[in-house]
């Protein structure tokens, strides 16, 4: 049986007057690739912002990794995401960015600092100034951030924003 990572049943979110998300079930196995596709506005990256705790569901309920409601909490440092632009100190480096990141997250091996950036190729330029990388760069630069605690789960909400067509 495969293993289901993320669930959600009626999961719905409005903001005042506007309902963003409307009683939305979808089940996420593991190892799967899903991509979500619609209109602005449909509300794609509000249920990525649901899932991983960013905001609140006003109804309905989602499981990470088979844990509901507090104790999905801990279950949701299994999830490397990157949710609209990068927040990154342009003042500092790639590397000096994802080492600040290593720390908040209680990353030890700062080797996986260099693996991230490899996988997104961004080995080359660790040491250049985040202020002058490109719209692309910062996308990538935000891709190594998500996966640089080898999550179990990614969500990444417009990943190619910035890359040239």
């Amino acid at each position: 049986m495969r293993e289901i990572v993320l669930q959600t049943r009626h999961l719905t979110k409005n903001y005042r007057n506007f309902t963003a998300l409307s009683s939305v079930d979808m089940t996420v196995y593991r190892e799967d690739i899903y991509g979500l596709i619609g209109r602005n506005g449909a509300g794609k990256t509000t249920l990525m912002k649901v899932v991983t705790g960013l905001t609140e569901p006003t109804s309905g309920e989602y499981s990470v990794f088979g844990k509901t409601g507090a104790p999905a909490g801990e279950e949701k440092k299994r999830i490397g995401c990157l949710i609209e632009n990068p927040a990154f100190f342009g003042n500092l480096t790639a590397y000096q960015n994802l080492r600040y990141y290593c720390y908040q997250k209680g990353i030890i091996d700062l080797k996986q600092i260099e693996e991230a950036l490899e996988l997104v190729g961004l080995s080359d330029v660790k040491d250049k100034k985040f202020r002058k990388f490109s719209l692309g760069m910062k996308q990538r630069l935000g891709i190594a951030f998500a996966v640089l605690d080898n999550p179990d789960l990614i969500i990444l909400d417009e990943p190619i924003n910035g890359r040239a067509a």
